[in-house]
């Protein structure tokens, strides 16, 4: 019986502590070459394979060249390819669809780049969403973010830990759309979009309660 309560000890202490950073749950880097774009994550962590759809006229569908990168894992993702618009406008928008069941306080991330040439600037600013559930409405995160338009990588990060509602849920979508220009209309491109997250105390307590009963029933059949 002793060993069997020392047992649950070992098996729940990471379970209660919980884990310190998070973890990635998605990425995107839209492959190595134009031959190889993709919308399919390069990788990803969740229940489903999420989807990225990006839309909007003048969306090149061989992307254009993107940023070498490390992930929130650790890996490195050469230049490759980055997601773009060759004149971004009004309708330009990009759509993420993930299943967040057993995650929480999750952080979104990508890198951009807009034109900045005098005849052809790029969109300075966007707006951010998120929606809940299919057909649910949109809630506005972010209104006419500004964005720096010099011809540029930037990064951009947003800690979402706030937004509760997108937390364990098994549909969620994130849209970057509104992207405001000048009437000439420049290209845009961004690349390395990446989702983060900490798994729920709940999930990993359900793990690690299944290694001991696993555990346990293999001792009572010794």
């Amino acid at each position: 019986m002793r060993k069997v309560i020392v047992l649950t000890a070992l098996v729940l202490l990471p379970v209660l502590s919980g884990p310190a950073n998070a973890d990635l749950m998605a990425i995107w880097d839209f492959g190595l070459d134009k031959e190889g774009y993709t919308e399919d994550p390069d990788a990803w962590n969740v229940v489903d394979e999420p989807e990225l759809s990006i839309s909007g006229r003048d969306y090149d569908t061989n992307g254009k060249d993107g940023l070498a990168y490390f992930d929130a894992a650790g890996r490195w993702h050469n230049a490759g390819q980055a997601g773009a618009w060759d004149n971004a406008t009004a309708d330009s928008q990009w759509v993420m669809t993930i299943n967040t069941t057993g995650w929480q306080d999750m952080t979104i991330r990508w890198d951009y780049r807009s034109e900045n040439t005098p005849d052809d600037l790029g969109p300075s600013s966007f707006d951010f969403n998120y929606r809940v559930g299919i057909g649910g409405y949109w809630t506005e995160i972010l209104n006419n973010q500004s964005m720096i338009r010099d011809y540029n990588w930037h990064p951009f990060s947003y800690n979402l830990s706030a937004v509760s509602a997108i937390e364990n849920q098994p549909f969620v979508q994130f849209r970057v759309n509104d992207l405001n220009r000048d009437e000439s209309g420049g290209n845009f491109r961004f690349d390395n979009l990446e989702l983060t997250g900490v798994p729920e105390p709940c999930s990993i307590a359900l793990l690690g309660i299944g290694v001991l009963m696993a555990l346990t029933r293999k001792r009572r059949l010794v």
